[in-house]
């Protein structure tokens, strides 16, 4: 038990060091808030989680309520580091080779960064390290109604922190059939009562129907009755085998298979590091000289089940969005990794004096590599969301109504800021989903189709409008009929006019550091929306050269950040177009440029450099962009115009009256096209 305590205190001790002061981004606030106000978060609702981190934060009031479940995150990963290192012990591992293996992991980047920040992660490691406990514990007698009582407790309890445990459920099954033959009767027998007491640890989801009939703050799917708690339960808003909303990968199954391999082997490796990746290879080999209480299938299934059946069962896109959000799924399948590092460690520990200066130094490596890459992991300063969620809560004027139109960051940061801390409370805070913040459009809107939902969303939000009083956090330009959204800060004013300018930006504070955006993708692509925004206010009111530059700035924070390309190059091409009516050619050129570079298949910024190549005296750059165009739109009629009207200035007959009859070929019947056709092949005479 010492050794146990020592892991748990050690661990521990670096993950206070280490965690984040308060929310951050991703999930972190919506499980805050959740813990908080004892809430109901995103399907399938966590009851698990939820339950144990208010418990943790009722008990131990410090700070706010994100560094609570920030230091709940830290206890669990400890505890799960040290119930590892306890089932290492019971698999007859020696202590040098387990705690090395265990170090290992420790150290390894993905796992500090899990063990600091709110996330239902830590947790879920606790809960598959207690899975690989009671195998490695009741080795030789698993069927047994006490093991079989464990085995049952642990997956219900799992299960309701994080349904992916049901991946590791088969591997423990097939190492006890290994381990402890028994009759059918036994099996019956034992199968039994780990239903039962799995029945008894899921029963914790009784929390969604009963704590969602009292109506909290959070109250996602609002789980009442049958229907609906099914609904939260089975993930039917995500498609529930797919982890996120954007669905799975486009391409055929065999093609899709051997690619998410290649992604499981990647993120191990970013994982864990070369070296424990090599260790657990050497340790697959040697197993059964390491003298390991159990079968090799154990860590081989654990991994295949947990790692690449569950990317292929998922097949989620390739995406950098998708690839931050999945990073954290490679946690389970690393605890089996761990498994068959330890038995490499071991077996090099048994062969004498050089062997286990070997076993020292592979174990030292590899907890170097992830001690020395602190910077992806430590969070004490990480102040990026917390920034984000004040700098929009002080946008608003007193009793503002605020609109959110997608964003989780922005959901989930608001969510924390109003319901955790309980900050800006004169603040009318609504998501237009319905679904994390109160629902303003009826209790009937989610059943409602899109074409309903818009009218009655429009209907709701116009007579805010006729107030005054109405912000939106979105990139449209447009919403509410009769209002425009002019640039206010990091969010949007429903206007008749044009407001007047506000002093927003030098309000915000905008804390963050190149190592955290280098290596997480929801930093870098929330923190790019301050550039992106000043720049579009920039460019809104006629400073193009400032917007301009605040654009480049967003592209070098944030070049894979799936929403940029396509409203920055919007931005940049009405940048583009207004220059070059005022006759700005270097201006308009270099916005549409780049806004080419961003979305080489937009249609009008393709165009319209055409037009400023040929304002400047450039026809062959103009013609090539033209016909760049005409590929990237082949049905569209305006490429092929403009290259007709292009010829015709070089009195380029047959070529004009060719482009002319191609874009009349996409607009048939329009007949200035038709007459600029005849009158070019009359020219042609």
């Amino acid at each position: 038990m010492l050794e146990f305590f020592a892991v748990f205190a050690a661990f521990g001790a670096l993950g206070i060091a280490a965690m984040a002061p308060s929310v951050t981004f991703g999930d972190s606030g919506e499980f805050a808030a959740s813990a908080a106000v004892w809430g109901l978060p995103h399907a399938p609702g966590y009851p698990l989680y939820v339950a144990l981190a208010k418990a943790l934060g009722t008990a131990a009031p410090m700070g706010n309520w994100a560094y609570r479940t920030n230091l709940f995150s830290v206890l669990a990963g400890a505890g799960a580091l040290a119930v590892l290192a306890d089932a290492l012990r019971h698999a007859g591992i020696g202590r040098a080779a387990r705690l090395g293996a265990i170090a290992a992991l420790g150290f390894a980047p993905l796992w500090r960064y899990t063990s600091g920040v709110t996330e239902v992660f830590a947790l879920h490691g606790l809960a598959l390290s207690a899975l690989i406990w009671v195998v490695v514990r009741f080795s030789g007698r698993f069927w047994e109604d006490r093991p079989m009582a464990a085995f049952g407790l642990v997956c219900g309890l799992g299960l309701a922190n994080h349904q992916t445990i049901a991946l590791a459920v088969p591997a423990a099954l097939l190492e006890g059939l290994l381990s402890s033959p028994a009759s059918s009767r036994r099996l019956v027998r034992g199968l039994s009562v780990a239903a039962l007491f799995f029945v008894i640890g899921g029963a914790i989801y009784l929390c969604l129907p009963l704590r969602a009939v009292h109506g909290p703050p959070l109250d996602w799917g609002h789980p009442v009755d049958w229907p609906r708690f099914l609904h939260v339960f089975l993930r039917k808003d995500y498609g529930s085998l797919s982890l996120t909303v954007e669905g799975q990968a486009a391409s055929g199954r065999l093609a899709a298979g051997g690619a998410q391999l290649l992604r499981f082997l990647e993120m191990s490796r970013g994982a864990l590091g070369a070296i424990a990746l090599a260790a657990a290879l050497a340790g697959l080999g040697v197993w059964r000289a390491s003298g390991a209480r159990a079968s090799v299938w154990f860590p081989v299934s654990w991994i295949i089940l947990t790692g690449p059946f569950f990317l292929c069962l998922g097949n989620p896109p390739f995406d950098a969005q998708t690839a931050g959000a999945l990073e954290r799924f490679v946690l389970a399948p690393c605890l089996g990794v761990v498994l068959l590092a330890a038995a490499c460690l071991q077996r090099l520990s048994a062969a004498g004096r050089a062997g286990r200066a070997a076993a020292l130094c592979l174990a030292a490596a590899a907890a170097l590599s992830g001690a020395l890459s602190w910077p992806r992991w430590i969070e004490r300063g990480d102040f990026a969301a917390y920034d984000y969620g004040r700098s929009v809560m002080r946008s608003l004027p007193p009793a503002s109504s605020l609109f959110m139109d997608g964003g989780d960051d922005t959901f989930y940061t608001l969510a924390f800021l109003d319901f955790g801390q309980g900050v800006r409370r004169d603040l009318d805070l609504h998501d237009r989903g319905g679904l994390v913040f109160a629902n303003p459009y009826g209790w009937d809107f989610r059943k409602l189709d899109f074409d309903a939902k818009e009218t009655r969303r429009r209907g709701v939000e116009s007579m805010l409008a006729a107030q005054d009083r109405l912000y939106y956090s979105t990139f449209k330009d447009s919403i509410v009929e009769g209002y425009t959204l002019a640039p206010w800060g990091l969010l949007k004013k429903a206007v008749r006019g044009a407001p007047g300018e506000q002093a927003l930006w030098n309000l915000y504070p905008y804390r963050w550091n190149d190592e955290t955006l280098a290596w997480h993708y929801r930093d870098r692509a929330l923190v790019a929306l301050y550039p992106i925004l000043r720049g579009a206010e920039s460019a809104a009111r006629g400073r193009g050269e400032e917007g301009l530059s605040w654009i480049h700035e967003a592209r070098l924070m944030a070049p894979d950040a799936l929403w940029l390309a396509p409203n920055a190059s919007f931005i940049l091409g009405i940048l583009g177009y207004k220059s070059s009516q005022a006759g700005r050619w270097d201006l308009a050129e270099r916005a549409l440029i780049l806004a080419q570079k961003l979305r080489p298949e937009d249609l009008d910024s393709a165009v319209n450099l055409g037009v400023v190549y040929e304002k400047t005296g450039r026809a062959a750059d103009a013609e090539t962009i033209y016909r760049h165009a005409a590929t990237v739109a082949p049905d569209a009629s305006r490429p092929y115009f403009n290259l007709g009207a292009l010829y015709w200035s070089q009195k380029r007959w047959a070529d004009a009256a060719a482009a002319f009859d191609a874009a009349l070929a996409r607009s048939p019947g329009d007949r200035a096209l038709a007459n600029w056709a005849s009158r070019a092949r009359s020219k042609m005479r």
